[in-house]
């Protein structure tokens, strides 16, 4: 039950220590990676009586998109690159926490639950402002 001990030491934090910097798109692909992996290994150490999954959300219109709502252009940009055509909103993780949360998915574990609306690019290119 290691995971289990770590989990209630750290929470969903993790650390990682590296050697050099990382560049920012380097460093994100390995915290998602090791976000992937505490799951999976959390699950398997949890099992039988616990399921662990996790959501990853996308572009959610909450007030950390804000400046993305609030300007046309920036929105029409990220709707643009979304395959369903529009940001998501708290109801959209929500029901997917609940689906997670149900007997519907007594057999999933280990997981994390994309709910993006699809997106495969990156938002990277986006003309956002510095902030």
């Amino acid at each position: 039950m290691l995971a289990l001990s770590l989990f209630r030491t750290i929470g969903w934090s993790a650390a990682s220590v590296t050697r050099r910097a990382l560049p920012p798109v380097t460093a994100v692909l390995r915290a998602l990676a090791h976000r992937r992996e505490v799951t999976r290994l959390l699950a398997a150490d949890c099992a039988p009586k616990v399921r662990v999954n996790g959501v990853a959300p996308g572009s959610i219109a909450t007030s950390a998109l804000e400046i993305v709502v609030s300007s046309e252009p920036l929105h029409d940009e990220m709707v643009s690159k979304t395959p369903l055509r529009r940001l998501g909103d708290a109801d959209d993780i929500a029901l997917a926490v609940l689906y997670l949360a149900s007997d519907a998915a007594s057999y999933v574990t280990g997981k994390i639950l994309e709910v993006d609306g699809g997106i495969e690019a990156s938002n990277l290119d986006m003309h956002l402002p510095d902030l």
